[in-house]
């Protein structure tokens, strides 16, 4: 919890030297949602996400909103959300070197928050990876140790990200980026109720530069996320999720 604050008062004191900065929002719309509260399987979801680069680390932040239109005093709406600021080690020490495979060393951590039909937070902490990979714009793995102050019990996490840019002419871009999260171990208790199982899931885009048409380049994109759990959160006896999501994304 130390390491986590003290990340936190660092990225807090230092916004200002942000590098670059980039911000987006996204609306996606899906009709084979596994409803495992009783939701109805045809949903959408409002994104907003911001991804900073810094002198010493990096921070990515996104916030779900799904089914955001739902009429007021509605249960439907569900607000999920994660931040994940990160301080390396290899820009610190001097380790860090682009064109390097092991590109950098972090100190990882992860804050998760939000309603998605239960109340949910977790705190994660760990050490993280920049990876050198030709083509991808960038590759991180993150090991994590999961910490839900609601349930009993820590386990590890593996957290990988990616994005690769690609095109076939000039005018034809298009990106492929994705997430993948596995809780390695079981959290909580059968005894209160609590007990999540291991679980994995990924969000997969894949999205064309429709601006680059115009010559408007990164400012608009129109494509698809696929997303699978294998476990939906965790709930024991939960289904598995095949969803295939249409999606619009504006760069801000």
């Amino acid at each position: 919890m130390k390491v986590i604050l003290s990340i936190l008062l660092f990225f807090t004191t230092s916004v200002t030297a942000a590098t670059w900065s980039r911000s987006s929002i996204s609306y996606l719309r899906g009709d084979n949602f596994a409803p495992i509260f009783g939701k109805d399987n045809n949903r959408s979801e409002l994104t907003i996400d911001n991804a900073v680069g810094m002198k010493y680390g990096d921070s990515y932040f996104w916030l779900d909103a799904t089914d955001p239109l739902s009429s007021s005093g509605s249960n439907d709406t569900e607000l999920y959300g994660e931040w994940s600021p990160r301080l390396s080690i290899g820009k610190i020490t001097g380790f860090y070197q682009e064109e390097r495979f092991i590109k950098d060393l972090l100190i990882s951590t992860t804050l998760e928050f939000g309603n998605s039909g239960v109340p949910t937070r977790a705190r994660l902490y760990g050490l993280g990876v920049d990876l050198k990979i030709p083509y991808f714009a960038f590759f991180q793995y993150n090991l994590y140790l999961r910490d839900n102050p609601d349930k009993n019990g820590v386990v590890l996490q593996s957290t990988i990200a990616y994005k690769l840019p690609f095109s076939f002419t000039e005018k034809t871009k298009f990106d492929w980026s994705a997430y993948i999260d596995i809780v390695h171990g079981n959290e909580g208790s059968k005894s209160d109720n609590s007990l999540t199982e291991s679980h994995w899931q990924t969000g997969q885009q894949l999205n064309f530069d429709l601006g680059n048409l115009w010559n408007q380049q990164d400012s608009i994109y129109v494509g698809f996320e696929y997303q699978f759990w294998s476990r939906k959160y965790g709930v024991p006896g939960a289904p598995v999720e095949n969803n295939l999501k249409w999606m619009i994304k504006w760069i801000l």
